[in-house]
């Protein structure tokens, strides 16, 4: 898969980079094992997607992802999703994400970076 997932318990966030060709499988698999097959959709999440291909993306696909990905927010304590981008194609599948995923009832705040310095301090994390 090309995506790489590390979950760090301490501070409740999981680290997700993408490098090579991005599927919308890749992203729907990870939504169902990590969110929610293990239980972690109270965590924060970093998605780094500066690095990936993602021209194998979808509407049809994002729209299934954001469907998964929405049912599995936690309903008190709203959790971040910061998406990191390198370019404007990654910068607009990805707000198409956001926009999908807030239409299917998501309530976690995301955002898309271009700068990974201020999209680790939204998350609260040092640079």
């Amino acid at each position: 898969m090309p995506l790489t997932v590390q979950v760090d318990p301490e501070i409740k966030i999981i680290f997700v980079d993408g490098e090579g060709v991005v599927s919308d499988e890749d992203l729907l698999s990870y939504v169902e094992e990590y969110l929610d097959e293990k239980g972690l959709w109270s965590y924060d999440e970093l998605f780094d997607l500066s690095h990936a291909d993602l021209l194998d993306l979808t509407y049809a696909g994002l729209s299934a992802v954001a469907t998964a990905a929405a049912a599995t927010d936690p309903d008190a304590r709203p959790t971040k999703i910061a998406i990191l981008v390198s370019e404007s194609l990654g910068m607009g599948l990805s707000r198409m994400y956001q926009a999908l995923r807030e239409s299917k009832g998501g309530r976690r705040y995301t955002r898309v970076f271009w700068d990974r310095a201020e999209c680790r301090e939204w998350l609260g994390l040092s640079p």
